[in-house]
């Protein structure tokens, strides 16, 4: 027996309880079957309207598509990768933040830092390559955030650390020679990862040209997908998830809340800048802080940690500062020292606001032999897609926050 029909025996064999979610069913699952992530970073739920994309249309013609998926909050790219690899809220994953300080380690994690972003002590709850390996279940990541880290002291079969420069194309030969190797060695779930899009509305905004041309640029890569699998015999039996982390939202000079305005900085040891900005009062100062921001709130709100509304999941984790401001829509929280400069080098658009805001949702559209043709279902939250990937695998999921009903409408 191979090791993906014994995960699969095992998996019907065995019983699953977990908090807010139901075990995986195998009832519409074959055995050769394989799955493939890929996401755009920063492709909103709308982008597929604003040029022709003739492959993604394709894909969505003969499979299903959302009409949005909304993240978690903060809408920011690794708090969303690594909920939708886990199925948990920030709170149950400890990522509340591209920039986070975690005050019992007395460290800090940054995006940037390659030592903080391999280590897998910062990444709580357990992602979907190692569900996956450990029940026999061989995986493959070109780039997805905490595919780099010794999470559980595991790792995918293969992987890749993040190199920005690897050619598009070559990304796609990666990982589709690691699905299509001789039987005991090829893979059954892979990743892929693309910054691109995300990029370029940074940058440019949603309405320019540049951002046209990202979009374009994907839907060429879709079809270069397609007629490699095609070629390799492995399109027809591929389950493939193409997803978003957030959406994006045009930036103004004329929307910026200047924060040492509003109160003394001397008074706070740390603020975690963004549109949700983190503020860490010093010893004694917290209600001074929060009365004064209260007292002057327009354009965004203000919260103390432990009145975090519930919708956001994030206020459970030590890594949350005492008082967290949330901005208005296409505002920006920043320091009147650093005014000058980030007007100078404005940003055109941005993400990070609060999750409700439709500006905020991602893209998701799916196809193959376990999802339904020409459907359109309406915006679901991306907690439930590591539950979805369970069940296309046949695997017991871990602890979650999803639930295969909320996606079960997706599939035949």
């Amino acid at each position: 027996m191979t090791k993906r029909a014994l995960a699969i025996v095992l998996v019907i064999a065995t019983s699953f309880v977990s908090f807010g979610c139901n075990k995986s069913t195998t009832d519409t699952l074959l055995p050769d079957q394989k799955t493939l992530l890929i996401s755009f970073d920063g492709f909103r739920y709308d982008y597929l309207n604003k040029v022709d994309t003739p492959h993604f249309d394709s894909l969505v013609a003969g499979g299903v598509q959302s009409e949005g998926l909304i993240p978690v909050f903060p809408s920011k790219t690794f708090p969303n990768h690594y909920s939708i690899a886990t199925g948990l809220y920030p709170e149950n994953t400890g990522f509340i933040g591209n920039t986070m300080y975690d005050p019992k380690w007395d460290e800090w994690y940054r995006i940037r830092d390659r030592e903080a972003v391999e280590n897998g002590k910062w990444y709580g709850g357990e992602p979907i390559w190692n569900t996956l390996e450990k029940q026999g279940v061989r995986t493959g990541t070109m780039f997805w955030v905490g595919s780099e880290a010794d999470i559980q002291d595991m790792y995918p079969t293969y992987w890749k650390p993040y190199d920005a420069d690897m050619r598009l194309r070559a990304r796609i030969d990666t990982v589709i020679k690691w699905m299509t190797m001789p039987a005991g060695k090829d893979v059954d779930f892979a990743t892929l990862y693309y910054s691109y899009v995300d990029t370029k509305g940074h940058r440019y905004g949603i309405q320019s040209d540049s951002l046209k041309n990202a979009i374009r640029l994907s839907d060429e890569l879709v079809g270069y997908l397609k007629m490699r699998m095609k070629e390799k015999g492995i399109w027809g039996k591929t389950n493939i998830l193409i997803v978003s982390d957030h959406g994006m939202v045009n930036q103004a000079a004329d929307k910026i809340i200047s924060l040492d305005k509003i109160i003394k900085m001397n008074d706070v040891e740390r603020v975690l800048w963004g549109p949700m900005t983190m503020i860490q009062p010093a010893e004694e100062k917290s209600e001074k802080v929060y009365q004064a921001l209260k007292a002057a709130e327009n354009n965004y709100k203000v919260y103390k940690k432990e009145e975090l509304p519930e919708r956001y999941h994030l206020k459970n984790h030590r890594r949350v500062e005492d008082i967290v401001m949330v901005a208005d829509l296409g505002y920006t929280i920043l320091d009147e020292d650093y005014k000058q400069q980030f007007l100078n080098s404005l940003p055109r658009a941005t993400h990070g606001y609060d999750n409700k805001n439709k500006e905020m949702q991602a893209l998701f559209l799916a196809r193959g032999p376990a999802f339904k043709t020409g459907s359109t279902v309406a915006a679901f939250q991306n907690i439930h897609i590591y539950e979805l990937i369970n069940h296309l695998m046949g695997t017991t999921p871990a602890q979650n926050d999803g639930a295969i009903d909320s996606v079960r409408v997706l599939l035949n």
